[in-house]
């Protein structure tokens, strides 16, 4: 039986949560962008039609949205527990790749994004 090797993700995901080191960034809150890839391999074709061969990326928006709602001081912490939950919750999983870019991070500078781009692999 052959395997196909597949990757499902979102690109461009926005929040906007209580993630930050300074406490005023806690309060105010920062605006994210998440890019996030999950490969994982299926034990049977896709032809099927079926999302039970497949991860639902609607499940991956879930995740990523409870995981902003939490409070943290690093981006780092946030990326972690999207990638623990993702593997917690798809045991298939071969590989999740998260990348938070932090809009207009508190910088006396012009700069668009900071990012943390943390990959699991098993």
């Amino acid at each position: 039986m052959s395997k196909t090797l597949a990757t499902i993700g979102l690109n461009g995901a926005r929040f906007n949560a209580a993630i930050g080191w300074y406490p005023e960034e806690r309060v105010l809150k920062n605006n994210f962008v998440v890019d996030l890839s999950v490969s994982f391999e299926s034990q049977t074709s896709f032809t099927d039609d079926s999302l039970t061969n497949s991860v639902d990326y609607m499940l991956l928006h879930e995740i990523c949205r409870q995981v902003f709602n939490k409070e943290a001081k690093l981006i780092e912490t946030v990326a972690q527990q999207i990638i623990d939950e993702i593997v917690e919750q798809f045991e298939e999983v071969l590989e999740v790749s998260v990348t938070i870019k932090k809009l207009s991070p508190p910088i006396k500078a012009q700069i668009e994004s900071s990012f943390v781009q943390l990959v699991f692999k098993k």
